[in-house]
This record gives structure tokens, C-alpha cells and sequence, in this order.
């Protein structure tokens, strides 16, 4: 991005000043959210480009030593990029050394009267102002020593795992320094947008005055990696454009008054740096003068009325890289063949792709195999004549709307009316001039794809990507399911394996490409399936068509386009991995939420199959009426609150007196027999009441934390939680609501996450874990073994304990298993995290987890589970 010359450069100083301390500022901003959420390759990028463009502008304006540091700064950032990995702690250090060293070097504010120093020491201060210095031994964090990380206050009082993604998020509670930012669309609502990502890094100018619209705009056009600059009046954006050019400059409605002005600039910045600087205004509301002022202004686009952020963002990407968009097809029918070469060249010169059928008889099975956007027809020709021709082609449904135009030397009004009536759309005479042609073929086409993306969206289907939206297609499985059971059909759930890692990995834009293209590979496998997105990394697809083994090769058909297809995010080779749950129609469902269910606990039991799929088979009627029958008891039990309480101490190896219980539910039957948890659970997962059960736990949990409080006790106590409660919108106010009315502090509250459930529901938990962690609240994944997906699980959750797998607490355990125990504990410790054996039964099995490491003991062998909770711990020796 070139400066202005000389001249230019001594006017505009000042205004560059301010802009570098703009810049600095932002940078400091991003680092700090970097070192505090974690790294991101793609945050990591910006930063380096960002470094590496004002070096150079810092240089041509003779600040060498902001250019020394800025040039430094792009080489560290640089080192990492180079082989393709997150800086290590040291390089972490030293590039916040640099950027502290950046807000010391600026220069005082461009000319103002402010004193020099105050000025150097305001610009520095804004930096600190957004960037708070990390406690001692941060920086280690990222190695095999990390200790727990602690700040000098109370507002993360335990270690807190986010996940590596630099995404606008709710922002966490942590420090005031700390700028807000807006939540972001979650990806199973946002539409995948494909955009070439070997382009440069956009710099984006954005005067607005954050509309809903706006934000989201903003948030989109952050998490592709764009570099957006937010302004809040003309003045600034007239000052910015005038000392830095952007590649965009978007203006919203508000300040279309000054279009004009804008206009002006625009023009002056593009001739002062050589630069393409596009100018796009929105609006919501249609307006004649809108327009007007619009054109006269210069804008490269008005974009009004928009449905959603996407398609504005789609429209931008067009106008940055116009070459993105599919080449226009044009099926050319003259049996002359001079004439013929003579409209193919004209339009191929024009970018677009060409079919000459010379035989008017053997265009139907060209426009199937071409799928023309267009078809350029003489009226004269031996064998069938255009008229006729336009007439077989219009009773072909799929190319009802597809734009025919006539091309030729028919002079006779008559003649050329009943072509049109015929369903021809446009008549263009002979001779015709090259540019003519070509503007006429753009302009019907152009109308030809918008009116075919609205008729799709009105299908409810995304022209770009053909899937569905998700909120479609359940009301089409809601509708299916009230007309009753039916033999064809069913639903199928597919699930990407490690989505957590992938993001980690590839950063959210590049991740969205890659999901984007799988959406459209399932999308393309045929016209009849529906598909949506429906999670962080999973599909649904509706089928009507196939039933029994057919379903089957159905859904592995689906896998192996995906497993088989090779993806390249930011040019590198990847292959998913991916699980199918199938649901046929053919099984009864009582209603949606049985089928999801249903459907996604085969997609997770698929995970140990060999072929990568599963297909429901309902239970046999007799174990189907035993489920029905537990099913009605717990209801009843729920209702009648015969539910139950038992608690099993949770006893520190190292020994001390603090008091902790897991709570155990269980079921009382009529005739006195208790139903544990286990059997509970997914029940009521299942008849879809799991949430009253769940609540009814907590609440009892924290009475009896209440009142042991009252007596001078602390107690802390592990509650388990389905993630279908903690995934319900209205359960982090009410677990807040009830934390206060009970006068408990959230620290004698530890949240169980069964490992397979926080897989699936990674995302929505780790925004109900964000929300609780300012409230003290700890949680604990259980269930756990070493998987990647698991290890992700650490890094994206703020995890403060994790409770083993019954298998690495058995008392005879292989060698090899002894290993993979030790190395759980020893990679969970420099997570900060503290590890429970549970399960106990036996003194070896004790001894094995004593010398692995363990920090507390569960299980039989410490005490059984009852209803009371009198064990002595300071008494208690392991």
C-alpha cells in the first residue's frame, strides 16, 4: 500500500501521527486478549502484516526509530509463522517487550498544543490502558512446567482454559482494561461465506453507528481476518484517508448526508496512491435520493435493504475480488459457423465460458451437460427453427427461467414478436458491436443468477452453498413427523471428529472454508437431500427417497465424499474424519426432540465402528415397555419429589480437613429399590424433563451448603450436570439467582461435565462456564481419557478438576494402561487442573494412583455412599 508523494506527506503528517497511535493502541489490544485467551496463527498473521506495513510507513516518513521497533516487531512475529507454529513463551515475552517499547517511542499528537512529553506519555499510557502486565510466570504458561495462573486480585480466582480462537466473544469477566466486545453469531447460526484465502488482508474503514446490522458486519469481517478500523464521524474517516488509504470504506445510512464529501475523497486518495479504494453505503430503507447522492458520490455499491450481515459480506467479497464470481455460461445455437466464432471470441475475450452447437437438433443434450446461464440463439436455422427450439427448451423445467436471446437479421416486427412469445427474452439485431453484446449477455445473466439465489432463498436454500437453513429443515422433520410413520426416508447426523482441535489449529476463517466446502459437498451429492448446518461441526440431512440398506449406503456414500476429499485451508492438505448417525423414518418418533437425540447418540456411538456409521434399531418390545415404565416412574417420582441424595467423600491424598462430597442421585421405586443415576439420566434426557430433575439437584446441594454454613462449616460439594441443562439459555441467570438467595458462594460449587457429553457440546458449555467463572463456580470434567478430543476439552473449558475413567482405577492394571495414568496426571497438573480417582475399590488400586500422582481418592475403599455426610477428614490416612 503505497503513501503519498512528498508534498502530500508534509500536509498529512499530523493526521499520520494520530493514526499511529491509533494502530499502536490496537495492536497492544489484540496482544493483550492473544496473552490472556491464547494464540491464534491467523491473529498471529494480522499482527505480523500490520507490523511489517507500518514499518515501512514509519521509514518513509523518517521515524527510524518507531521503524527499528515496528521492523523488529514483524521479525519476531515473523519466526513462529515461519514454521507454521504459536510462540513459545519467550517469544511471547519479547514481543509485548516490543509493543510496550512502541507506546514509549511515539511521537508527541500531531501538532496539537499539548505538551511533548504529556502527549508521549498519553500515547503510551493508551496502550496500557487496554494491556495489563502479566503476573510472574505467566509467560510459561505455554510450557511442560506451567504453573497454575493466578492474578493479583479475586476475578479469576483459579486457572481459567479458554479456547485458542480469536473470535469476538462475550467478553469474560477478567479485567476492566480489557475492551468489550459484542457476542458474536455462534456457527451453527452464521452461513459459512467462501472467500479465497490466499488474498491480501483487506484494510477496512467501517463509519457507523453499530447497528445490529453493523456489529455483526464488524464481527464477520473481524473473524475472516479483515482489518477493520471502526469510526464514529466524518471528520476521522476524511482525516484517515487522507494519510493512509483503506482497500474499503463502507459508510452507513446515517451519514449518507456527506456522501458527496466522501465521494471526494475517495477519488483523491485513489489518485494520490495509485490505490483501488472501494466506496460502499448501507441502508435498510429504499430512497430516490439515497440513490441519487450515491451516484453522484461515485460508489462502487449502494447496498440496500439486506436481509443479514452475510449477504453483505458476500457482496464485499465480490467487490474486492470480482474474479471470485463463477464465469458467466453462454450456449451459443447458430448453424453459421463464421457467425458462431464470431460471438464465442467476442465473449470469451469477455472472460466467459462458451458452447457452440452448430445443429439446432442436438442442443437438449448439450444444456444438460453445460447448465448455461444463458443460450444466444439465431431465429433462422435448417432442422428446427429458434422458435421452435425456445418452445422444447421452455417445457424443460429446469431451464424455464434460463435466459434465450436472439441474435439475428430478422427484420420483421411480427417475426421477432412471436420469439419473444414464445419465451424468448430479449431480440438483439445484426450486426451487433462487440461491447453491445457483451453488456447485454452480462446484464442477463447477472439478473438471471440474483433472481435464481432469491427463489432458492425462498426454498430456504443458500444459492452459494445450497444447504438449507437449520430451523427449515427441522420444521420439514416436524411436519414429516405429524403426518405419521412412513417406510422411506430418514435423518442422518453427520459430526466432523476433533472440531475443537481443527479450529485450534486452522483459525476460525480458514475453519469456516473448510466447513463451507463440506456444506456444499453434501449439498451437490443430490438435488432431492436436504442438508443443514446444524452444530460447531455437524451437518443434518433429510432424505425421503431411501429406506433399509439403502439408507445405509446413503449415509456412506455422504462419508466418503467427505473422508475422501482433500481440503486445502491456507494451502496445506487435510482429510476430515467424520461420523454418520442414521434415523429412518420407518422407526416411530414421538416428536423432534427424540429423533435429534436419537440420531446424535449414533453418531457418537459410531465413533468405535469400523465403517464410521450407525443406524438406529429400536430396543425389543420388552426392554422398550421396561423403558417406558422407568420412564413413567421417574415422572412420577419427580412430580411427588421422591428423588434421593447419597454422598461419597472426595478425600485429598495429601491429607487435610476440608470437607467435599460427590452427590449421588437415585431413584426410590415403590417397593424401596433405588434406581442410581445411570439409569436415570438418560431417561430423562430423553422425555426431555432433565432439566427439572438437574435444578431440583443443585438446589438441594445448596441447602445443605447453606446450613452448614450456618453452623461454622464450609463444605464443597460435585454436582453432576447433564449438558442439555447447562446448554438451556435460561440456566446460567437462574443458577446466579440461585447462588444469591442461598448466601452460597460459588468456590463451594464444583459442576460435573461427563467427557462424551462435553465433546458434543463443547461450544455451549464453554459459554455456560464463561458465565459462571466470575461467580467462583468451579467444574469438573469426569469420565475422562487421553483423546485429542479431550485434550481440547482442557484447553477450551475453565476446567479447575478431572475425574478418571473407572478403567485407570481398577486394581490390576497393564503396564501400558500404569503409562497412560501417569501421563493423564502429569499433563493435567500443567494444566493446573487437580485429578481425582474415582471408583476406588482396593488398596492397590490406591497405591498404583498414590505413586501416579493422583491429588484426592473416591470410592468404596475411603467410604460408601449414604445419606449422610459425618466422615472425619482430618482423621482420614490413605
Amino acid at each position: 500500500m503505497s503513501l503519498p508523494d512528498a508534498p502530500a506527506l508534509a500536509d498529512t503528517q499530523n493526521a499520520f501521527v494520530r493514526h499511529l497511535h491509533r494502530r499502536v493502541e490496537v495492536a497492544g489490544r489484540r496482544l493483550h486478549r492473544f496473552l490472556q485467551d491464547g494464540w491464534d496463527i491467523n491473529g498471529l498473521a494480522l499482527l505480523h502484516e500490520e507490523a511489517s506495513d507500518l514499518a515501512r510507513h514509519c521509514a518513509q516518513r523518517e521515524f527510524e526509530t518507531l521503524a527499528g521497533v515496528f521492523g523488529e516487531l514483524a521479525e519476531r512475529l515473523g519466526e513462529p509463522l515461519g514454521v507454521e507454529s504459536l510462540p513459545s513463551a519467550a517469544q511471547g515475552q519479547t514481543i509485548w517487550q516490543l509493543v510496550e517499547q512502541l507506546g514509549e517511542a511515539l511521537p508527541a499528537g500531531g501538532g496539537d498544543s499539548t505538551d511533548a512529553a504529556e502527549a508521549t506519555a498519553s500515547g503510551s499510557a493508551s496502550l496500557a490502558g487496554h494491556a495489563e502486565t502479566p503476573p510472574a510466570g505467566y509467560w510459561r504458561r505455554w510450557g511442560d512446567d506451567a504453573p497454575p495462573a493466578t492474578w493479583p486480585d479475586e476475578r479469576a480466582p483459579h486457572p481459567v482454559r479458554r479456547e485458542v480462537v480469536a473470535e469476538p466473544e462475550p467478553e469474560p469477566v477478567a479485567h476492566p482494561a480489557a475492551p468489550p466486545a459484542s457476542a458474536a453469531p455462534t456457527a451453527a447460526a452464521a452461513e459459512p461465506l467462501a472467500i479465497d484465502s490466499n488474498l491480501p488482508t483487506p484494510r477496512v474503514y467501517h463509519l457507523t453507528q453499530h447497528g445490529p446490522l453493523s456489529l455483526e458486519l464488524d464481527q464477520r469481517m473481524e473473524s475472516l481476518g479483515w482489518e477493520v478500523e471502526l469510526l464514529d464521524t466524518g471528520e476521522e474517516l476524511i482525516e484517515l484517508l487522507g494519510a493512509l488509504p483503506a482497500d474499503l470504506v463502507i459508510v452507513d445510512a446515517a451519514y449518507t448526508a456527506e456522501l458527496e464529501s466522501f465521494g471526494h475523497c475517495v477519488r483523491q486518495a485513489r489518485l494520490r496512491s495509485s490505490q483501488k479504494v472501494l466506496l460502499v453505503a448501507i441502508s435498510e430503507v429504499e430512497n430516490v435520493g439515497l440513490r441519487l447522492s450515491a451516484r453522484r458520490a461515485g460508489v462502487d455499491a449502494l447496498i440496500v435493504d439486506t436481509g443479514s450481515a452475510n449477504d453483505v459480506l458476500k457482496r464485499l467479497a465480490q467487490l474486492l475480488d470480482p474474479n471470485r464470481e463463477a464465469p458467466f455460461r453462454v450456449l451459443i445455437v447458430e448453424d453459421d459457423r463464421g457467425q458462431a466464432l464470431f460471438a464465442e471470441g467476442v465473449l470469451r475475450n469477455a472472460n466467459m465460458e462458451t458452447r457452440v452447437v452448430l445443429q439446432a437438433l442436438e442442443v437438449m443434450p448439450v444444456l444438460q451437460a453445460f447448465q448455461p446461464d444463458l443460450i444466444l440463439m439465431d431465429l433462422h436455422m435448417p432442422g428446427a427453427d429458434g422458435i421452435e427450439l425456445t418452445t422444447l427448451i421452455r417445457e424443460q423445467d429446469e431451464f424455464l427461467h434460463t435466459p434465450i436471446v436472439f441474435l439475428s437479421g430478422e427484420v420483421d416486427a411480427d417475426r421477432q414478436f412471436d420469439a419473444l412469445d414464445a419465451g424468448g427474452d430479449d431480440f438483439l439485431a445484426k450486426p451487433i458491436r462487440p461491447r453491445h453484446l457483451i453488456a447485454s449477455v452480462q446484464n442477463r445473466v447477472r439478473r438471471h443468477r440474483a433472481l435464481a439465489g432469491r427463489r432458492q432463498l425462498k426454498l430456504g436454500r443458500d444459492s452459494a452453498t445450497g444447504l438449507f437453513g437449520r430451523e427449515d429443515l427441522l420444521a420439514q422433520v416436524d411436519e414429516l413427523l405429524a403426518r405419521g410413520s412412513r417406510s422411506a426416508g430418514g435423518v442422518l447426523f453427520l459430526e466432523i471428529e476433533s472440531i475443537g482441535i481443527l479450529r485450534d489449529k486452522l483459525g476460525l476463517s480458514q475453519l469456516e472454508q473448510v466447513l463451507g466446502e463440506t456444506g456444499r459437498l453434501l449439498a451437490q451429492h443430490s438435488t432431492e437431500l436436504k442438508v443443514a448446518r446444524f452444530g460447531d461441526g455437524s451437518f443434518l440431512a433429510l432424505d425421503l427417497e431411501h429406506e433399509g440398506s439403502a439408507l445405509d449406503g446413503l449415509a456412506a456414500q455422504l462419508r466418503n465424499r467427505i473422508v475422501q476429499h482433500q481440503f486445502s485451508p491456507g494451502g496445506h492438505p487435510l482429510r476430515l474424519r467424520v461420523f454418520v448417525g442414521v434415523a429412518p423414518f420407518a422407526h416411530r418418533y414421538s416428536e423432534r426432540g427424540q429423533l435429534l437425540n436419537i440420531v446424535e447418540r449414533m453418531a457418537r456411538e459410531a465413533r468405535g465402528r469400523e465403517r464410521g456409521l450407525q443406524c438406529y434399531v429400536p430396543s425389543p418390545t420388552s426392554e422398550l415397555d421396561r423403558e417406558q415404565l422407568l420412564l413413567a416412574q421417574i415422572r412420577d417420582a419427580v412430580a411427588k419429589e421422591r428423588l434421593e441424595l447419597m454422598f461419597q467423600p472426595v478425600v485429598a491424598v495429601a491429607g487435610g480437613d476440608e470437607s467435599q462430597y460427590q452427590v449421588l442421585l437415585r431413584l426410590r421405586q415403590e417397593d424401596g429399590k433405588l434406581i442410581p443415576a445411570g439409569q436415570v439420566v438418560p431417561l430423562a434426557e430423553r422425555g426431555d424433563f432433565i432439566v427439572d430433575i438437574d435444578r431440583w439437584v443443585v438446589m438441594r446441594a445448596l441447602e445443605l451448603i447453606r446450613d452448614r454454613r450456618k453452623d461454622g462449616g464450609n463444605l464443597r460439594l460435585f454436582v453432576t450436570q447433564s449438558a442439555l441443562t447447562l446448554s438451556d439459555s435460561a440456566q446460567v441467570a437462574w443458577l446466579k439467582t440461585e447462588l444469591v438467595a442461598h448466601e452460597v458462594p460459588g468456590t463451594s460449587l464444583v459442576i460435573e461435565l461427563r467427557l462424551d457429553d462435553a465433546t458434543l457440546h463443547a461450544a455451549s458449555l464453554k459459554q455456560f462456564c464463561a458465565a459462571m467463572v466470575a461467580d467462583g463456580v468451579q467444574f469438573c470434567l469426569s469420565q475422562y481419557e487421553h483423546s485429542r478430543d479431550a485434550e481440547s476439552l482442557l484447553e477450551q473449558l475453565p476446567l479447575s478438576y478431572i475425574k478418571l475413567a473407572r478403567k485407570y482405577t481398577g486394581g490390576s492394571m497393564s503396564q501400558s494402561l500404569r503409562d497412560d495414568l501417569k501421563a493423564i496426571i502429569d499433563r493435567a497438573h500443567r494444566h493446573g487442573l487437580e485429578v481425582i480417582g474415582h471408583g476406588v475399590e482396593d488398596a492397590q488400586a490406591a497405591a498404583t494412583l498414590w505413586m501416579s500422582g493422583i491429588d484426592f481418592i473416591q470410592g468404596n475403599l475411603v467410604q460408601q455412599a449414604d445419606q449422610g455426610m459425618e466422615f472425619d477428614f482430618q482423621q482420614a490416612v490413605l
